[in-house]
C-alpha cells in the first residue's frame, strides 16, 4: 500500500461512523447527570467488559498500537469497513421507514443521518481506492454477520438498532484512551488513537439513547449490546486472520 493511499484510508478509518446529530432539544439534566447513564450501565455490564477488553487485546488494535501492524491488514480492514457500509444502508433506510410509521420520528431522523453519513463515506472510499464502485466488494464473515445483525433489527425491532449502533461508538474511545499513552506519535497508526480518545463528552448517540432507553428497555438492550460488541470484536480479529468469536463465548 502506497503512503497516499494509506493515509487516505487512515482518514477514513478514523473518521467513519461519527454521529452528526442535533440533541439540543434533550433536557439539560440528560446530559449532564453524574449518575451512570442507560448507554454506561450496558457498557460497563461485566460481559460487556470482557468483550471489549477481548476486542482491546485482538491483534489489529495491539498491532497499530505497537505500530506493527500489517498495512495489507489495515487495508484489508478498510476493505470490509467499505463493504459493511455499503450493505448496512439498506438496514437503515428499511428501519427509518418503519419506525416513522410507527410514530417514532426521532428515530427516523437518527436513521436517516447514519444513512446518509454512510452513503458518503461510500462515495469517498470509492475515490480514495479508485474503485467504480463498492458493489464489487465481497464481505467476510464478520462484516456479514453484521449486517445481517442490523438487517433482522431493522425490520423486525428498529427501536432498537438504536441500541446496535452504541458499541462502534463507545467501544473506539474506549480503546484509544486506553492505549494511546503507549502509542508513540511516529507511529503510522498514531492519528487512529489521537482522533479517537475520549474527550470527555458523551456522544449525540449515548445521549439520544439515555433519554429515549429507561430501565425496562435494558434486558433486551444488553443482549442486543452484546451481540453488536461481539461483532466489533469479530472485525478487528477477522483483520488479522484470527478465530472469530461466537457470542456463547462470553456467556452472552
Amino acid at each position: 500500500m502506497n503512503r497516499d493511499r494509506q493515509q487516505g484510508t487512515k482518514w477514513q478509518l478514523k473518521k467513519l461512523r461519527k454521529m452528526i446529530l442535533d440533541t439540543s432539544f434533550l433536557p439539560a439534566e440528560t446530559l449532564q447527570s453524574a449518575q451512570p447513564s442507560f448507554s454506561q450501565e450496558l457498557f460497563n455490564n461485566e460481559t460487556s467488559v470482557k468483550i471489549r477488553n477481548a476486542a482491546k487485546e485482538s491483534m489489529f488494535i495491539q498491532g497499530m498500537a505497537s505500530g506493527t501492524l500489517d498495512p495489507d491488514d489495515y487495508g484489508g480492514y478498510m476493505v470490509q469497513d467499505a463493504a459493511y457500509c455499503f450493505n448496512a444502508v439498506e438496514a437503515f433506510d428499511v428501519a427509518a421507514n418503519k419506525i416513522q410509521s410507527e410514530g417514532k420520528p426521532e428515530f427516523a431522523l437518527l436513521y436517516r443521518v447514519q444513512s446518509e453519513s454512510y452513503k458518503k463515506y461510500n462515495q469517498e472510499f470509492v475515490k480514495v481506492w479508485q474503485l467504480k464502485s463498492t458493489e464489487s466488494i465481497v464481505m467476510g464473515p464478520a462484516a456479514a454477520t453484521y449486517v445481517d445483525y442490523e438487517s433482522v433489527l431493522s425490520r423486525q425491532d428498529p427501536k432498537y438498532l438504536a441500541i446496535a449502533m452504541l458499541p462502534c461508538t463507545m467501544l473506539w474511545p474506549w480503546i484509544a484512551g486506553e492505549l494511546i499513552d503507549s502509542v508513540h506519535k511516529d507511529n503510522p497508526y498514531y492519528d487512529w488513537f489521537a482522533e479517537n480518545k475520549p474527550d470527555g463528552h458523551k456522544s449525540r448517540l449515548e445521549e439520544f439513547v439515555d433519554y429515549f432507553f429507561n430501565t425496562g428497555d435494558k434486558e433486551k438492550s444488553l443482549v442486543i449490546f452484546h451481540e453488536g460488541l461481539v461483532n466489533e470484536l469479530n472485525f478487528f480479529r477477522n483483520a488479522c486472520d484470527q478465530t472469530l468469536y461466537y457470542y456463547s463465548s462470553f456467556n452472552v
